[in-house]
Formats: C-alpha cells, structure tokens, sequence
C-alpha cells in the first residue's frame, strides 16, 4: 500500500473511530437526561482495494433522521434500492414541484435524445408500423367493430356521475366538478386512459411516500407528474398540427388529413381533428414505463400493463376514437418521455462502485487547459 494512501486510511478510520465513540457517548448523555436517544440509520464503508483508501464514509447524523425542533422523524435526502444488476438506485427526496422545471428540460433533450444512431431502429419501426396499419385501417376499425357487436359491446363510451361537488364563484355562478365512473365494460377498458386513472397512480405513490417516508415512491409519484405531464403537452401539440379525423367522425375511408387546422375551427370540432397520435395509449405507456423502471424487483408489472394497454387500444377502435396508425407513434413518445423522466429521479451506481465517487461525478468536474487566445477554463456537469 503505498504510503500516502496509507496515510489516508488511517486518519479516515480514527475520525470514523472517534466519531462513533462520541455518537454513543452523546447517547448516553441523552438517555440520563430523559431525552430520546439518536439512532443511527445506516453505516457505509466503500474501501477500495486499488487505491487502498477508504473512499466514502457516510456517517449515520441522527439530524438526517429527527428533527430537533419537533422531534418528528423524517424522510431520508438519500436512500438507496438494489438494483437487478447487483448495484443501487439511488433516490433523492424530490424538491417541492421539481417536476416542473424537469418538463423544460425534458422536451429540450427530445432531439439529442431521438435523433441519434442508437434511435435508428426505433424511428424506423414507428414510421413503418405506422404506414402499414395506415394502409389496413379501415379493415382494422371495421373488424374491431364487428366484433365489438359479436361480444354485445357498447360503443358508445358513457359514464355515471359518482360525486359531484358545486364550485360557486362570481355572482352566482356554479361550477360542477364531477367524479364520474363508466358504466358499461368497453367505456371500463376506455377509462384505463382516462385522466383520473393516472392522477389517482401518481397521488398514490406520492401519499405511500409520504406517509412512509419512502423516497422511491416519492420520485416514481415526481416522475410520473413531470412524464404524463411532458407527454400531453406533446401529443396535443402534434393533434394540433396534424388534424386527422376521428373514426366515428370521418365519412371517408381511414380519415382525411388537415394539416395545420386552423385553431378557432379546431376548438370548435374537435373530433375532426385530434385523432393522431394517440394521448390515451401514450400516458398509459408513460406510467407503466414510470412504474416498471422503479420497481424491477416485481416482474408482474410490465406484462400485466401491456395486457390492460392491449384491451384500452381495443376499447378506442371499438368506440371509434382512434386508428390503428395512432398508436406506434403515441407509444413511443410515452416510452421516451418516461425514460427521460426516471434518468433524472434516480442515479444508479454499479455493483463494486462507489456511492462517493458518484456524488463527486454528480457534482461535476472543472477542467482547464490550453483554449484559442489563452487559458480554457470549462464545467462538466454529468
């Protein structure tokens, strides 16, 4: 071991040492004193055998756990999950409303994250799905329908109201905020895309977190926010630009194109113009990609998912919402947005890796050197 490196093990295992020892002193002066002792929550020690110096030790602070002022517990800042290749996931506890900032930066990355060469077989098998259903479209709606009459399933997507709650503002003015429920079983399968659905996932996590001072739940509840958020900005935006009729709307085979309507006559007929892509399949997809990436200890989740996406795409054809062509594209987008939602709500560290040197490689790194007309000085944020 070489001498400096020696140097350094030893006076990071006395402080380690001499910390500990003052950790249960100050224990046992709290527990004479009728105060609740400090616990200590976790001990890490990364020695690395290459350097041979002891690279992080995060020291277990009763202030990261309980709070002086109410003697509350709290959540962890930084918690770590294993993760399937034998390393962590490391969560942070998300920052009140991080996910909005997170959306700017989220639809700046869409070209560098989409139009790349590992991105190349993706786009080609959503351009290409999407001109070969286009071409079977009219044959796919009219068999879906068909055997939508088979199975005796409504078309028509109803709902019941379950709640309704009068907002009253202005000058008598009521507003009726309704909680509504579908009441027959194609409306069921219509409804897995619904609004209220996601919203009711994403408050759930986010209460489980809360209230189990979990910071994973908390960041899949964030990311969730920021990726169903990103993706129906999105999709709207390309429905607003691409104009394509409806299957129940349409009287010509696989729906006219207007491209670039014009939005007082959009506002208007909406039906007539948002058909493509689809917003219901690219937030269920959003979620589920959310949900899966967090949680891959429970295999069940992806298969079970796709099989609900599989009865939401039928639902859409039967009722008449949506082509078949609609999807590849609102798929994919909902897949991408969550991939980049999940990359910055979690840091995963490699088996045999180092939880400091990820933080070291997060805060990033200055470099300097030699630039045009005199010294470079650059910041690498990772």
């Amino acid at each position: 071991m070489p001498e400096r490196s020696c140097a350094r093990w030893w006076s990071k295992t006395l402080g380690l040492t001499i910390y500990t020892l003052g950790f249960y002193v100050l224990s046992g002066f709290q527990a004479a004193a009728g105060l609740p002792p400090p616990t200590i929550t976790r001990l890490l020690t990364d020695y690395q055998p290459e350097t041979g110096c002891l690279e992080t030790a995060q020291l277990p602070f009763a202030a990261a756990e309980t709070s002086v002022d109410s003697g509350r517990v709290r959540r962890p800042r930084r918690r770590e999950y294993p993760a399937p290749d034998r390393g962590v996931y490391v969560y942070e506890r998300p920052r009140p409303f991080s996910f909005a900032a997170n959306m700017a930066r989220d639809l700046g990355a869409v070209p560098r994250h989409t139009f790349c060469r590992e991105r190349v077989p993706l786009i080609a098998g959503v351009v290409s799905s999407t001109f070969i259903l286009w071409g079977a479209d009219q044959h796919i709606t009219d068999a879906a329908q068909w055997l939508g009459r088979e199975l005796q399933l409504k078309k028509n997507s109803t709902q019941r109201t379950v709640v309704e709650v009068p907002v009253r503002y202005g000058n008598g003015h009521v507003l009726p905020l309704q909680f509504n429920a579908p009441d027959n079983l194609n409306s069921t399968f219509y409804f897995l895309g619904d609004g209220w659905t996601h919203l009711s996932i994403t408050g759930s996590f986010w209460a489980y977190g809360l209230i189990g001072r979990d910071n994973r739940a908390a960041q899949t509840a964030s990311q969730l926010t920021e990726s169903i958020l990103v993706t129906g900005l999105a999709v709207q935006t390309l429905k607003h630009l691409s104009g394509r009729e409806s299957p129940y709307t349409t009287t010509y085979p696989r729906g006219r194109w207007r491209l670039f309507p014009n939005q007082k006559t959009y506002s208007q007929h909406v039906p007539n113009y948002d058909a493509f892509p689809t917003g219901h399949l690219a937030t269920a997809m959003t979620t589920l990609t959310v949900i899966a990436e967090n949680y891959p200890e429970h295999h069940f989740i992806r298969p079970v998912g796709y099989g609900l996406m599989g009865l939401l795409g039928y639902a859409m054809l039967n009722n008449g919402v949506h082509w078949a062509s609609d999807y590849p594209l609102g798929i994919a987008m909902g897949w991408g947005f969550a991939k980049l939602a999940v990359a910055r709500g979690r840091r995963e560290v490699a088996a045999g890796g180092s939880i400091g040197a990820w933080r070291r490689a997060r805060r990033g790194q200055f470099t300097a050197g030699p630039g045009l007309g005199g010294l470079a000085v650059r910041y690498q944020w990772h």
